[in-house]
């Protein structure tokens, strides 16, 4: 009776685990550090013997295995030793990986499919969520009694029109004001692999419930507008591009082309009504023609300038892993960027923080484990996996995704997955 529990428990346990860490993701970001040690503990309970011949292409567990051993290592030559030693305790899932994908259990890798629909759900509730706090916050008591509508979160901005304000960043139904649990750019990040999700799903040709996964595609679409990430944007233009070449070039009909042209075309003409979008594209070409900011550019860009200074100047080995706030803000000083020094902005780029803590080698790491992760997963047709990789390339060039628990154990967690889901073959008989 006790061993027959304990089988059941060791088989299931990991699954259910699985789930929860799923749910938990878009939910929170306090008890999440708790969710990823439970997804820790499953790994550690399902240690077995290993047959390699199980396991293709485990260059992409190395990779984040070393690019942890890279910031061990940071941390030798650095000065903000607790910093550093802080940093390492956020990257560390990402260091667990191997741990998990390794030791992942039949029972869960049949249900990863499962895990990925619930991670559907979960976001698909927090948005509802949004969405009533946000009317919640939108509706006044005016003088009369009466109840009224109103959108705008500034008195002076309550004349635009509600696209005006959504593209401003002026609506309780837009930005930071919508995502109330994560920042929006961490949030836009799961409801962009939601999206994908739902496509895998429907390739998979499961017609029962098809017609319900093309109703909350068109639902995450109009979420993430109104979340109003740029990288969200690029992205998910990124993805429809190519969706669309690959379907011109398999279908060769001209009805393909134009509905891609038209769609292409629309998504652009929403990106672009953008204020913000099309100030930073205009301030991005004044960049590269004078090679100067002023006091008017966007402080992302400034935060660029700097962090590129600061990689220039420790070109080989970086700062350490715990110094870069320090360089960063010694930066801040010196050009009275006083935004940026109050609020000790980081380097708003994953690749730049990357190099201006490890240097080049460090940088190099990353670039590879990316570009290499993104080949080997488009040549064998892992659809998920590539489009999961896609996002973060995407949203490194903006924030810096792996250094707060909401960025890394959202990779780590589906990283791992991904990896056992397309490059784990079944048990030996």
């Amino acid at each position: 009776m006790t061993r027959s529990i304990f089988s059941y428990i060791r088989n299931n346990f990991q699954y259910y685990a699985l789930i929860v860490v799923a749910f938990f993701i878009p939910f929170t970001k306090e008890y999440l550090p708790y969710a990823m040690a439970l997804w820790v503990l499953t790994g550690i309970l399902s240690i077995r013997k290993i047959y390699k011949d199980r396991f293709q292409h485990t260059i992409l567990l190395l990779f984040p295995f070393l690019f942890y051993l890279l910031h061990v290592f940071g941390l030798i030559y650095t000065t903000n030793v607790n910093n550093g030693l802080f940093d390492l305790e956020v990257k560390l899932s990402i260091f667990l990986v191997p741990l998990i994908s390794l030791f992942i259990s039949h029972r869960s890798k049949i249900k990863i499919v499962t895990v990925l629909k619930v991670f559907v759900l979960a976001n698909l509730l927090v948005s509802i969520l949004c969405l009533i706090l946000a009317f919640q916050n939108s509706i006044q008591l005016i003088d009369s009694g009466k109840l009224l509508f109103e959108p705008s979160v500034w008195k002076v901005t309550r004349d635009l029109s509600f696209l005006q304000l959504i593209f401003g960043r002026h609506s309780w139904f837009s930005y930071s004001f919508l995502s109330f649990v994560h920042h929006p750019s961490y949030f836009s990040a799961y409801i962009l692999f939601v999206i994908y999700i739902l496509i895998d799903l429907i390739r998979a040709k499961n017609e029962k419930w098809s017609k319900w996964y093309y109703a909350l595609i068109i639902y995450f679409s109009v979420f993430l507008v109104l979340l109003g990430s740029r990288a969200a944007y690029m992205t998910y233009l990124l993805v429809l591009i190519i969706f669309f070449i690959k379907q011109i070039v398999k279908y060769k009909k001209i009805r393909i082309l134009l509905v891609g042209f038209v769609s292409v075309f629309f998504l652009l003409l929403v990106v672009f009504s953008n204020n913000k979008i099309r100030r930073n594209i205009q301030q991005t070409i004044t960049i590269t023609n004078t090679k100067s900011l002023n006091e008017d550019s966007d402080i992302r860009l400034w935060l660029w300038k700097f962090s590129f200074e600061i990689f220039e100047d420790n070109f080989w080995f970086g700062v350490g892993t715990g110094d870069i706030d320090d360089a960063l803000h010694q930066k801040y000083i010196e050009n009275s960027i006083k935004v940026a020094e109050e609020h000790n902005y980081n380097a708003h780029n994953q690749y730049f923080d990357t190099a201006i803590k490890l240097g080049v080698f460090g940088l190099i790491v990353l670039l590879l484990w990316i570009i290499y992760t993104l080949y080997i997963t488009a040549k064998r047709k892992q659809f998920l996996f590539f489009y999961f990789m896609l996002i973060f390339a995407v949203n490194f060039m903006f924030e810096v995704m792996l250094n707060s628990i909401a960025g890394v154990g959202f990779f780590a967690f589906f990283y791992s997955l991904l990896y056992a889901k397309y490059n784990i073959k079944e048990k030996r008989a």
